[in-house]
């Protein structure tokens, strides 16, 4: 994993150095660190840059006990507890979804619900070729929905915005995850240039013009309940790449475990040519790809899809979050589609825990 990131520690190294002594700064330290970047240190302080997008709060409501099923249906009495967020999407073909939010002393829940017209559980499933008298995998893709959190590095909300950084990512697909009631557990990274590694796939950027980014650097025993602007933080600014190349693959020990196995097609021609047979099957996720439970159902035009993962994984490595303080997160819905510029993509959003005490977490 390190000659992985040691290809893009550049900008990383540049705030880690820069960070040293900041934690006793309180107020605004702004940085020019080189011609093309700047650098902002905001302590106890509700200061942003001018034409900087903050995030959209999404709260989350406490709950004392775990009472939520994964099954994709919203009909837990806990989940009224919960104020529900429209959040815009850019690109793709889906304009908004909405957001609810919980959590207990150990797990976290996210709730995504959009409106969709056909339900989508089938991925290239194999499917009868008269003119070439076989099977063969057929047009046919899946919904699914991914989210992508901060994970103690740089970050920003699109995976296309044209600039470097790693992301923790939780994907759920209507027929290669969900028969389990699993989403896979991802890390990713997102680099500046082609690298010789598999997986990664190039893309054009969404964006063209250099944007203000947003790193959290309240990271030691931060407030649980506190606001974004009484976090500790820098705002920085990074050329934007023409291009950048992308990959999310499953977590892992030694190495990426798969999440499907491919079937064969069947044997002879079926009896309704029309007919189509699956031609992955999910695999039960074991270790760090299996952390994220998820289940969605379609009815009556809309997806709802529920999430759910403990705060603090064994592993606490550099890719996955730790839901200790505000995290910041993006949704990305992939509707009949499965390449990244494809998708259809949230702006910021804070997940933002509010405390026990809270209104909504006091209702029966």
């Amino acid at each position: 994993m390190m000659s992985i990131r040691k290809v893009t520690m550049t900008l990383s190294l540049a705030i880690t150095a820069a960070l040293i002594g900041q934690a006793a700064i309180a107020g605004v330290d702004h940085r020019q660190v080189n011609p093309t970047m700047q650098m902002t240190y905001v302590s106890k302080d509700s200061w942003q840059p001018d034409g900087f997008v903050n995030g959209t709060t999404v709260p989350a409501v406490w709950l004392q006990t775990p009472t939520i099923v994964m099954d994709g249906v919203e009909d837990e009495a806990a989940w009224s507890l919960a104020p529900e967020v429209e959040a815009p999407l850019s690109y793709g073909t889906v304009e908004r979804v909405w957001l609810k939010a919980l959590y207990t002393d150990d797990e976290v829940f996210i709730r995504v619900r959009w409106a969709d017209a056909t339900e989508n559980r089938e991925h290239h499933p194999w499917t009868w070729d008269a003119a070439a008298n076989a099977y063969v995998p057929g047009p046919q893709v899946e919904d699914s929905v991914m989210l992508s959190f901060e994970a103690g590095c740089e970050w920003q909300p699109s995976l296309l915005g044209g600039s470097i950084y790693d992301f923790d990512a939780w994907h759920w697909l209507a027929a290669r995850s969900d028969p389990l009631n699993q989403a896979i557990d991802l890390y990713g990274n997102v680099r500046a240039r082609d690298v010789p590694l598999p997986g990664f796939e190039a893309y054009q950027s969404r964006v063209t013009e250099q944007e203000w980014e947003l790193k959290f650097t309240d990271n030691q025993d931060p407030n649980l309940y506190a606001e974004w602007s009484q976090l500790d933080r820098v705002y920085f600014s990074q050329p934007v790449r023409e291009k950048v190349w992308v990959r999310a693959v499953p977590d892992f020990d030694k190495h990426a475990p798969a999440f499907v196995e491919q079937l064969a097609p069947p044997e002879g021609k079926p009896e309704d040519p029309s007919t189509t047979f699956p031609q992955y099957s999910p695999i039960r996720l074991t270790g760090e790809a299996a952390e994220v439970a998820a289940s969605g159902q379609w009815q009556d035009g809309y997806w709802t899809v529920e999430f759910r993962r403990v705060r603090e994984t064994p592993v606490k490595h550099i890719y996955d979050t730790v839901f200790n303080r505000l995290i910041q997160f993006s949704v990305h819905v992939f509707d009949e589609a499965e390449q990244l510029d494809q998708s259809s993509e949230s702006q910021r959003l804070f997940l933002q825990f509010l405390p026990p005490e809270q209104e909504f977490a006091n209702k029966p």
